[in-house]
């Protein structure tokens, strides 16, 4: 009688812990957390196996609503965006560019992966937006 008693509260224990694992790993990211009143730093636009290293100053910083991305010439990409934590997609829509992006190949890469984004991934410190999964920009936050 004792080892059945026994027996049943292992049980307990062991569909209490997988319980556990299962809610935890279910947790979705917190877009305000990561996107909101962060300033982010380009590191890289991929495109294919072809990787662009800037070594220059490109910025985002999203709002609740919107998204301004400034290249070091003075030129920026805007609009609107919104992502999804479940699924972690990601889109754009209304961008418009103030100055010129021409002649500044990672500003028109960016100006193309805001364009047609379709997911995110990343988290407070690292983020890439994604065209597809091998066209994407990474950047990094401080």
């Amino acid at each position: 009688m004792k080892m059945k008693i026994l027996a049943e509260k292992i049980k307990s224990a062991i569909f209490a812990v997988l319980l556990l694992l299962c809610v935890a790993s279910c947790t979705h990211d917190d877009i305000k957390e990561i996107f909101i009143d962060r300033e982010w730093t380009l590191s890289l636009v991929r495109e294919g196996a072809v990787e662009r290293y800037s070594n220059k100053k490109y910025k985002v910083i999203f709002t609740d609503e919107e998204f301004n991305a400034i290249m070091p010439g003075g030129s920026a990409i805007t609009g609107k965006w919104k992502a999804d934590n479940k699924s972690r997609s990601f889109q754009c829509w209304g961008i418009k560019t103030t100055g010129s992006l021409r002649g500044d190949t990672i500003g028109e890469k960016m100006l193309n992966i805001f364009t047609n984004a379709k997911s995110y991934e990343g988290d407070t410190n690292w983020l890439q937006i994604k065209q597809q999964k091998n066209t994407y920009m990474q950047f990094y936050s401080r």
